[in-house]
């Protein structure tokens, strides 16, 4: 009787304890529950889609891009709602605009932006985009009615999101908008029993048991679609004993607290699906567009198979990595699903025959982790805080972006097989490194960054952080500050003003310094543009010295850059150390012809309920006159035409540009800066020890500088630069650059060389 009694209190005592350890288990679930299953995000929007006028836009590229927006494609008898555009021709296109055309449209692009309750747009606008015979952009109308106007710009793009910090891409649906092919695919393959159990399957763990036991190894799983979500979102992946005891127990009072649709679309949006350069693909809605680039209620059978056939394990059935594997997995879902009479056997074989439709993975990159840094940095100087949420709209231009992740990881590839030294350096273990800011010259807007080769591997951001010697990308703003000034015998410098190419020593404070060209040799008496564009030491060193070394400072700070700068002779050749945000900041008030503006990376800010917390207002200022600066930019192109940035004509860089090579006496850095009317690029190349590349801006930085702009302003009119009232354009003679440059080579005589005065 005692042992009975012993055994009674024992089994009593554990019933409790096991009751107490259920409720403050059921307590943990359902406070967190009542929370919310989902943390408010941080949505991150690129700028829309620019389109304008004389753009070279195919009509091809314009539909395709609409339909990778999710634009529905109507034909002429339908009506045009939100979301929706239509293929016109030249008639039809002068219906809708109301009136007859009087330029050289030959068929139209109609469409309506769809509605939304945050950012910018949020009400729909009709646009009427108009192109001639060679698919160029002859007309833009829009609005109600429609009116003409010079550039239209789509709606913005989410292109990363994060939780509690985590890069996380994940869009939140409904099961309503699920089809019923996903949700049986998933139930088939994952858990057939989804229905009938109340959250842990006994004959499911009978079968997985067995099968494990006669396979001799973990061959199966038995965790029912409960279990999985307790397992992914109450607990952490461990395999562990203890951790499948909480996950049985757990299963189910997840299902007493919930019902099956609350169970199942919740698992929909928390399981795994993928990875995005850093960021995690959670949930079927944004693995459908990860993989497929659709919208998850347009999905087909095949597709919903697919995506079921990653769930299991997305490393292993990544269809992108392991596509015969992946094809293998979604017939198996496909075969269950026939098993268990969700569909026919005819509708499998169909579905079977169906190929990997997915969306070409090389547009996958990293979704901008440097831009992104560059981003939360300005979020926390504005003080905003993301505790509940924010959605943040950005000046990013996604095909810039992607385009110039991909140049930068090239650019250094390539020079680390075909060049020497960088291949010797790279076998010794480290890695060459580039970086590039793009900027909008018109606006101030960074359309992207990259910081880095890749930033999986290094999230050291270098345009933001590396604090380098600039070398000659300085030199510019040593002629400007002479062309704000006057020579020796009080005329004003202009680009015909002749300086001595010569060694001299100069001293100060008890020092003595001497520059050095870099062929080491030096050319006499030369005009300033030809010391500026051909990159001659002694000769700017000589200017700088004599408009005074605190002026170049004054000149410098005027333009943008913060950091500090001593006023020695050397500053004359940039031997100092900036941001390379600074070198754009700076080159941008060149480029906008005197007027400064600021670097913007943020447009506005909202909360998750649409209010805006910021909004950018960007203010110019006028530092330098214009027609002073315009005679500078007709200098600065000539380093692209016949100077040391001449090679960018043979890379394949045509359009008028004007341009600085850099390259510090050591070889640490390479650099160019480089604009056209439109776009600012500026490039680095070099490594992060400082290790001596043997590389110029012309062999290091301009390659990379072509390479990205001769692709990227493609779609741009070859449009010379606006010049102020005041100046004019005027040419060199090949006899007359020979009466002033004696030893001229022979590339700089075959044209006349046109400058402004």
């Amino acid at each position: 009787m005692k042992i009975i009694k012993v055994i009674s209190i024992v089994v009593l005592v554990l019933l409790l304890g096991l009751g107490v350890w259920l409720f403050r288990l059921n307590s943990t679930m359902q406070e967190r529950i009542s929370h919310g299953w989902f943390r408010p995000p941080v949505e991150i929007y690129s700028r829309g889609e620019l389109i304008r006028v004389r753009e070279q836009l195919g009509f091809g590229q314009l539909t395709m891009l609409l339909e990778k927006l999710h634009f529905r494609e109507r034909v002429e008898d339908q009506t045009l709602l939100p979301n929706d555009y239509a293929l016109l021709d030249f008639r039809q296109c002068a219906e809708a605009l109301g009136e007859p055309f009087t330029g050289q449209i030959s068929h139209c692009v109609f469409l309506r932006t769809p509605e939304s309750s945050f950012g910018a747009q949020r009400s729909s606008r009709t646009i009427l985009i108009g192109f001639d015979e060679s698919s160029t952009v002859v007309g833009i109308f829009a609005g109600t009615p429609l009116k003409a106007v010079e550039q239209v710009e789509l709606m913005p793009q989410l292109f990363a999101q994060f939780y509690d910090g985590e890069p996380i891409l994940r869009k939140i649906i409904k099961i309503g908008d699920v089809p019923l092919e996903c949700l049986q695919a998933v139930t088939a393959i994952e858990d057939s029993q989804f229905l009938e159990h109340k959250g842990v399957s006994i004959t499911g763990l009978a079968r997985a048991f067995l099968r494990n036991l006669l396979a001799g190894r973990f061959a199966q799983g038995g965790s029912t679609i409960t279990q999985q979500l307790i397992k992914n979102y109450f607990l952490t992946p461990e395999k562990t004993l203890r951790r499948k005891i909480s996950e049985l127990a757990m299963a189910p009072l997840l299902e007493m607290n919930l019902d099956k649709d609350e169970i199942l679309e919740t698992y929909l949006n928390v399981i795994y699906m993928g990875q995005r350069g850093p960021f995690q693909v959670i949930g079927f809605a944004s693995a459908s567009e990860y993989y497929f680039n659709k919208r998850l209620d347009k999905l087909e059978l095949p597709e919903c198979a697919l995506l079921a056939a990653v769930v299991n394990s997305p490393g292993r059935y990544s269809p992108y990595a392991h596509p015969d594997r992946a094809k293998s997995r979604r017939n198996l879902v496909l075969d269950r699903m026939v098993e268990t009479n969700m569909i026919t056997p005819a509708q499998a074989i169909k579905a079977k025959k169906f190929p990997l439709v997915l969306v070409n993975e090389t547009r996958l990159t990293e979704p901008a982790p440097y831009y992104t840094q560059a981003i939360f940095r300005e979020i926390g100087k504005l003080g905003i805080s993301s505790e509940s949420g924010l959605r943040i709209f950005t000046a990013l231009d996604v095909s810039a972006q992607d385009m110039a992740q991909k140049k930068v990881l090239a650019h250094v590839l390539k020079l680390e097989k075909n060049n020497t030294k960088i291949a010797a350096i790279k076998a010794s273990g480290k890695d060459l490194q580039a970086s590039i800011i793009v900027v909008d010259t018109k606006s101030g807007e960074v359309i992207a960054l990259v910081g880095g080769r890749q930033f999986v591997k290094t999230q050291y951001n270098r345009v933001l952080d590396a604090h380098r010697q600039v070398g000659s990308v300085m030199k510019p703003f040593v002629y400007l500050t002479a062309l704000e000034g006057r020579d020796e015998n009080g005329d004003p410098y202009t680009p015909l003003t002749m300086v001595d190419d010569l060694r001299f020593v100069y001293k100060y404070e008890g020092q003595s310094w001497s520059p050095q060209n870099y062929d080491k040799g030096y050319h006499g008496s030369v005009p300033i543009f030809y010391a500026l564009k051909n990159s001659l030491n002694a000769s700017t060193a000589n200017v700088g010295i004599q408009v005074g070394l605190k002026n170049i400072v004054d000149v410098a700070k005027r333009a943008g850059i913060t950091s500090e700068i001593q006023p020695f002779p050397s500053l004359t050749l940039g031997a100092f150390e900036i941001y390379p945000w600074e070198v754009a900041e700076s080159t941008l008030t060149i480029a906008r012809m005197g007027e400064r503006i600021p670097l913007t990376f943020l447009r506005s800010v909202e909360d998750l309920s649409g209010k805006q917390i910021f909004l950018a207002e960007t203010k110019s200022e006028r530092v330098f006159a214009p027609q002073t600066v315009a005679v500078l930019v007709g200098m600065m192109k000539q380093t692209l035409r016949t100077g040391t940035a001449r090679m960018s004509k043979i890379l394949g860089f045509k359009y008028p540009a004007a341009g600085k090579t850099g390259t510090t006496s050591d070889t640490k850095d390479t650099w160019f800066i480089g604009f056209t009317p439109y776009i600012l690029t500026v490039t680095w190349t070099g490594y992060d020890d400082n290790t001596p590349t043997n590389l110029t801006g012309a062999s290091g930085a301009l390659p990379l500088w072509v390479d990205f702009m001769k692709d990227f302003t493609a779609k741009y009119q070859p449009d010379d630069f606006a010049w102020p009232e005041g100046v004019a354009k005027f040419q060199l003679t090949p006899e007359e650059y020979k009466k002033l440059v004696p030893n001229a080579e022979p590339y700089e005589l075959e044209s006349p060389t046109e400058l402004v005065k």
